[in-house]
């Protein structure tokens, strides 16, 4: 199915519109980020249920139709690690940790607690595919 001219420029704001949103992040006072790090840590020690349940919301929309896009790339990208881009989005746009604050606390995290997490987030990636 073919986009019309219109479709495509509304999908390239939104792009854009995440892609502010996850600058504004990057931009945070580093107190702020400090703390947003701290508590995704936690999250995905304690919780790799809930982190892997944010990562289905990313890809449903539940943060924007643009970051649902971008999302939605980093599946149809099967050489990429997707579950490390797509624990990256959810940690900014849940958590609002920036990107390399949240590779830093996953390399914090044990060897098991690693496999745990990227278990679940691998689960939610798996029915992504599926459904489409």
């Amino acid at each position: 199915m073919s986009r019309t001219p219109n479709q495509y420029e509304y999908e390239m704001r939104e792009i854009a519109s995440a892609h502010r949103q996850m600058d504004e992040v990057r931009r945070a006072p580093l107190a702020d980020r400090k703390e947003a790090q701290l508590a995704f840590f936690e999250a995905m020690r304690e919780h790799p249920d809930l982190v892997a349940e944010r990562v289905d919301w990313l890809l449903g929309g539940n943060y924007g139709y643009g970051s649902m896009l971008l999302a939605k790339q980093i599946l149809d990208s099967p050489r990429m690690n997707r579950v490390a881009a797509l624990t990256q989005m959810i940690g900014v746009f849940e958590w609002q940790s920036p990107e390399v604050m949240t590779r830093q606390a996953w390399k914090r995290l044990t060897p098991g607690e690693k496999s745990q997490l990227a278990y679940a987030v691998q689960d939610s990636i798996n029915d992504a595919l599926a459904e489409d």
